[in-house]
């Protein structure tokens, strides 16, 4: 790993910067917060090839809180042209029909000097990964591979299986589309991504943090008006949980990162600028756990500081996969080692005891359905809450074929299996709650 590749090891006294600036004008609070950690001209040099990998998922609207804004990118892109880039390419893995936000982006980035590239079309590179989470092998976009300075260019949100997509989750946009929907079906996403940032890390990282979401569902959107920036990724990510009411300490992907030498999570250790976490801090954004527990009308997940490996994955696949208001009576669904059941249980209740630091002793008095593991079994877990809730209706065979065919006619190749299950929606909304 060269000093162009990565600013692994922070400034010259082995600290990390993180800055945090809030303004009305996202413009002027992204220079400000990429001028605090040293501009871009600390990490762009004259002739520099620079792929600036934005965070476009989707193609959902700004206001959303999923995307970059567009002019976010521009501030990036000018900046860099500005320190002497040889070339800019930005870009993303298209996800979406709707071609409207990507081609505003791709327009803007040309405007500027640079090119835009969908990093789902990208020739593949096949790398070896150095002391790897879990693959030694990965398939990515050549231009990660090829450029000698990578700007992850990403926005503010928890997520539903990791805990938080702001940087080092970014980089999952580099992997094509089969690629993307094999790790999901392996239940590796939280390995894989740390896996992606060893291939090559982030020199630069700028959070767009206008808003901030949860994706999917994405449920409830809060107007943030934040920027932030920083030299190391995981310490990014564990400062954005915190402004996001998340703890860090929880997220499985920043422990592994911190152990393979990507950086660290420790906040207290390192450089806070511009604002504090408490004074960015808003309101808590909101995660799988309160989906289900605002929606269901008997579901409870009692969350007694678990990590991702419960509160993510087993959230989701209860989301995915069961109909939350099927249940008859009340469940509680027990995960982390401080998790408590309720006294007294209501009459026909029933409880699931999610991983082995809830595993039944004579000590805590724990009774319900044990899930053995850490983290658990998907399938186990989902074999437990097979008895008390019904299966979340699947789209018809004839509703995915016909979405199969439109993938095939743009390219995409569908995946094997089963049509999926129709998404979970917050009642009464199509999706996105309004800003607050």
């Amino acid at each position: 790993m060269t000093s162009k590749e990565a600013s692994s090891s922070g400034g010259g006294d082995g600290q990390y910067t993180v800055s945090i600036v809030r303004g009305d004008n996202v413009v002027d609070r992204v220079t400000k917060a990429i001028e605090l950690v040293g501009g871009v001209g600390r990490f762009v040099k004259k002739g520099d090839k620079v792929l600036v990998k934005v965070n476009l998922v989707d193609g959902s609207p700004y206001e959303t809180g999923e995307t970059v804004h567009p002019e976010t990118v521009r501030t990036i892109v000018k900046m860099a042209k500005a320190a002497g880039a040889s070339q800019v390419l930005a870009g993303d893995a298209i996800t979406s029909w709707d071609m409207t936000l990507y081609d505003a982006v791709a327009a803007i980035v040309r405007e500027e000097g640079g090119e835009w590239v969908n990093l789902d079309r990208s020739p593949r590179a096949e790398v070896t990964v150095k002391n790897p989470v879990f693959f030694e092998k990965l398939k990515v976009a050549k231009e990660l591979v090829e450029c000698d300075v990578l700007i992850n260019a990403g926005v503010l949100k928890t997520h539903h299986i990791v805990g938080a997509t702001v940087a080092v989750k970014n980089m999952y946009g580099v992997l094509d589309m089969q690629d993307r929907m094999n790790y999901h079906h392996l239940d590796r996403i939280e390995e894989v991504i740390v896996d992606l940032n060893l291939v090559k890390p982030a020199s630069l990282i700028v959070v767009d943090g206008g808003y901030s979401t949860h994706h999917q569902p994405a449920f409830e959107v809060h107007k943030m008006d934040l920027a932030m920036a920083g030299d190391n990724a995981v310490l990014v990510d564990a400062v954005a949980a915190k402004v996001m009411g998340a703890d860090p300490k929880a997220l499985r992907y920043l422990r592994w990162a911190e152990e393979r030498g990507l950086g660290s999570a420790d906040i207290e250790k390192h450089r806070i600028l511009g604002l504090t976490i408490e004074e960015a801090f808003r309101k808590k954004t909101v995660n799988n756990v309160d989906f289900v527990n605002r929606e269901s009308r008997n579901v409870k997940i009692v969350n007694g500081g678990a990590c991702t490996g419960c509160y993510g994955r087993l959230s989701t696949m209860l989301l995915q996969h069961h109909d939350i208001n099927s249940a008859k009576a009340k469940l509680y669904v027990l995960m982390g080692p401080q998790a408590k059941q309720p006294a007294p249980m209501e009459e026909g209740a029933a409880c699931i005891l999610c991983g082995n630091c809830l595993a039944p002793t004579f000590y805590n008095n724990l009774k319900g359905t044990f899930v053995p593991g850490c983290p658990p079994s998907l399938e186990d877990f989902k074999q437990a809450l097979g008895k008390y809730l019904a299966p979340r209706k699947r789209l018809s065979r004839r509703e995915w074929q016909k979405i199969l065919k439109k993938m095939e006619k743009r390219g995409f190749k569908g995946p094997h299996g089963p049509p999926p299950f129709l998404p979970p929606r917050p009642r009464g909304e199509g999706g996105h709650a309004p800003p607050s």
